[in-house]
């Protein structure tokens, strides 16, 4: 009995095409879903008749229960806000302020906010509602 040869061949080169398909697909899933992640701390907001849809970006404020404070998806403790929102607001470049606060906090702790925003220069500041639901 004659023993088996291989035939040792070259290596193929990679294909990566497919590779680079997929990478391109899981780049627009992530650019699609990125803007409906942005509230991070999922807090009951006050309802309001006139409430209307926000139709800029700009920088989102949340307070939530228990002194929790999130600066876009970053949480940051009460001591560290007034520094935390400066480092990221420009007085001269400055973009609308959103506050996203808890329908339950306390009224002092968003005037203790809102005079915390003031102080670091920004001007447009809004308060975010939701539209009652309908019946």
């Amino acid at each position: 009995m004659k023993p088996v040869e291989f035939e040792q061949s070259r290596m193929a080169e990679i294909n990566v095409t497919p590779l680079v398909d997929v990478f391109l697909v899981l780049l627009i899933i992530f650019m699609i879903s990125a803007p409906m992640l942005k509230s991070v701390y999922d807090v009951s907001l006050p309802v309001s008749r006139k409430a209307q849809p926000r139709s800029e970006e700009g920088i989102e404020i949340t307070l939530g229960k228990n002194g929790v404070i999130f600066i876009d998806a970053s949480q940051v403790s009460r001591a560290d806000f007034a520094s935390a929102f400066k480092q990221i607001y420009s007085p001269e470049n400055p973009r609308p302020v959103f506050v996203r606060a808890d329908g339950e906090l306390a009224y002092q702790e968003i005037i203790t906010a809102l005079d915390i925003l003031r102080q670091a220069g920004a001007i447009d500041v809004g308060l975010a509602t939701e539209s009652p639901k309908p019946r």
